[in-house]
């Protein structure tokens, strides 16, 4: 009944995205930037902890978690920077930088390593679609090579407890590789028409953890089977196609490097989540878009797909000439 609550408020935010005109985010996203810093500190200040993790405000008893929000809100922050760059340049490169920054820095720290794999990702998809130099995409993929042995000492301990047994999940099978081994089992239980809805032991019975969440996936995949799964990557392909579509006809750049931000986004946690539920990915604890339990993480990704149809709905018409039925008037509006 909650998550209901939940989808019904990430509708009315889709609309109210949908019907509000995106060009009026470009002239509010310092202050979009602004804010998302303040919930992001706010959380270290205030915000209460669950499951070893600070990540959650509550705002009238409504649990509000501002990493998620804080996805498409770099959205809209980095669409604007770029949109009036009059080329790439490298000041320009270092200036998207320092803007993310301390977004991922906040929301590593709280622990939560998924969302800043995302945040990183919206990144690095901005920058290549922007146009961004090979040399200075490469550049930043050589810092990250060197910054690499440092990864470790930044992690708390379960976190590098979870890249160790990705590399030997069977090292530990009643501790820390406990989770990705159930997961394991659960896909595979599922063969190719899964066990039915609502069947499967792994799921069922509670064996696969955070099954509702990060490890949905696997419920999923037990259930309905490879042809299930294979049908959701379809669906999930098939929205992000439309996104990229968005992308291709957006009346302006900024429209359309926001329509490109959400398609980062979204791509990113699918990738992620799907990649760790079958063992092909570290587990780093991220939702499933639009399939995970979870209230902010549906209002802002319903809320992200309603910028993107206002995107849509303000793309120009192409007027061509074509002879009407009667008369000599001649008029095509081609969309």
């Amino acid at each position: 009944m909650r998550q209901l609550v939940w989808v019904v408020l990430g509708a009315a935010a889709y609309a109210a995205a949908t019907v509000f005109d995106y060009r009026r985010l470009s002239a509010l996203a310092p202050w979009f930037y602004v804010a998302m810093l303040g919930l992001l500190l706010a959380v270290r200040l205030v915000g209460h902890t669950a499951l070893g993790a600070q990540r959650w405000l509550s705002i009238g008893g409504f649990p509000l978690q501002p990493s998620e929000l804080s996805k498409l809100m770099l959205v809209v922050v980095l669409a604007a920077y770029f949109s009036r760059l009059a080329s790439p340049s490298w000041r320009g490169f270092l200036g998207a930088l320092v803007l993310v920054a301390p977004v991922a820095a906040l929301i590593l720290t709280q622990p939560d390593l998924g969302t800043t794999i995302v945040v990183m990702a919206v990144l690095v998809g901005m920058l290549f679609l922007a146009g961004t130099r090979i040399s200075q995409l490469g550049s930043l993929a050589a810092c990250a090579v060197i910054a690499l042995p440092l990864l470790p000492h930044l992690l708390h301990g379960y976190q590098r407890r979870r890249l160790e047994i990705f590399l030997n999940p069977g090292s530990d099978p009643l501790g820390a590789g406990y989770n990705l081994l159930q997961a394991r089992i659960a896909v595979g239980a599922g063969g190719l028409f899964g066990q039915g809805w609502l069947h499967g032991l792994q799921g069922t019975l509670g064996f696969v953890p955070e099954r509702a969440t990060d490890f949905v996936f696997a419920v999923f995949a037990e259930q309905f089977g490879l042809l299930g799964s294979l049908l959701l990557l379809a669906m999930f392909g098939i929205l992000l196609i439309r996104l990229l579509r968005s992308a291709a006809v957006a009346p302006d750049r900024f429209g359309a490097l926001v329509a490109c931000g959400v398609f980062v986004m979204i791509f990113a946690q699918v990738v992620e989540n799907v990649g760790m539920n079958i063992g092909l990915l570290p587990i780093a604890g991220i939702s499933l878009p639009l399939i995970s339990y979870g209230g902010s993480a549906t209002v802002t990704t319903l809320a992200a797909l309603g910028v993107v149809q206002s995107v849509m709905l303000r793309r120009p018409l192409l007027v061509e000439p074509r002879p009407l039925l009667s008369g000599n008037i001649t008029l095509r509006a081609q969309a």
